[in-house]
């Protein structure tokens, strides 16, 4: 397989951990970056000063031979930069979620499907060995028949401190833990057993109408499984992401994102080492299903169709939420 030349759209933390990982991956070559701050496209070149960073979008595109683009900016931008992508044929890694619009999300799929554009969505339960555990333990039947899904989550701040750059995400017009994060666990939740729907009303607290939330409580179902979310920000606390699948032989819990566990009534036990349960086994495995994805081989990443499914899904809990 040849290399995959990427320009990476959005040279902020997640651009600079996107750059960090393709820079190890024996099947990524980088050729240039882009970023409206002038201030990220500095501090990227000082990171990584073999890459070539760019004036503009377009000239990235336009001045190298890219087989990939990765979009790492804040969401209601990645239209613009997906229709530029698909303009070139060019394949597409795109940041989740997809957009904070609906119809716009729509009309990306539409372009990426009637293009036959290639195009993936940064979901890292895609890959992570977390989640290819929990797929295997649960077609085992180990787990029994699933009856609950739980996910929790607790934050002392928000934006987290090493987002504290990215000011978009502390507002509620493309920002929130629950389009951030909330994302990856129901695209989790998607990914293994059916998408879920709302069922009742959520509730909500947001400082300020212009605030993203700090406070999410609502209810889903898949199929007849309920789901339940709730999620806060604030106190002195160590945040806590936790996932936890329940049956009626045993459960499963992912804490700390990475970490799957098998619980019974009072035992409990790990399912993966500690080196699979390291943030940087997801990300180069969610690389590595994305160039043999590229090269043809059967796997699957998450698409676009199934980011626009999730941001549906955020999108309506947020809306029909009532704040409290």
């Amino acid at each position: 397989m040849k290399l995959i030349n990427v320009g990476i759209i959005g040279l902020g933390v997640i651009g600079k951990r996107m750059a960090q990982n393709m820079r190890v991956h024996p099947k990524f070559n980088i050729l240039g970056g882009y970023d409206i701050s002038e201030k990220k496209k500095s501090e990227f070149s000082n990171d990584f000063p073999e890459i070539k960073t760019y004036s503009s979008a377009e000239k990235l595109l336009r001045e190298t031979e890219l087989d990939l683009l990765y979009i790492g900016t804040p969401p209601a931008s990645h239209a613009k930069y997906v229709k530029m992508s698909a303009s070139r044929k060019l394949a597409i890694f795109c940041e989740k979620p997809l957009c904070v619009d609906d119809s716009q999300g729509s009309e990306l799929v539409k372009i990426v499907e009637s293009n036959k554009i290639f195009n993936a969505v940064n979901f890292v339960y895609s890959s992570a060995p977390a989640a290819e555990a929990a797929n295997e333990y649960i077609s085992s039947g180990e787990l029994g028949d699933p009856i609950g899904i739980d996910i929790s989550l607790t934050f002392s701040r928000w934006p987290r401190k090493w987002q504290e750059d990215a000011a978009w995400l502390g507002e509620s017009e493309e920002g929130g833990f629950m389009r951030e994060v909330s994302s990856h666990f129901f695209y989790l939740s998607y990914r293994l057993l059916g998408l879920p729907k709302w069922v009742g009303t959520p509730i909500i607290n947001r400082p300020t109408p212009k605030a993203a939330e700090v406070f999410f409580q609502g209810s889903c179902t898949i199929d007849d499984i309920p789901l339940t979310i709730n999620g806060c920000v604030g106190g002195k606390v160590n945040d806590i992401v936790v996932w936890r699948l329940r049956g009626t032989r045993s459960s499963l819990r992912i804490f700390n994102w990475y970490h799957l566990e098998r619980q019974g009534e009072i035992d409990s036990s790990l399912i993966l080492s500690e080196a699979e349960s390291k943030p940087q086994a997801a990300y180069m495995a969610q690389l590595d299903k994305l160039a043999k994805q590229m090269n043809n081989e059967k796997v699957s990443l998450a698409d676009f169709n199934d980011a626009f499914q999730i941001q549906k899904l955020v999108e309506e809990g947020l809306r029909r939420s009532i704040q409290i």
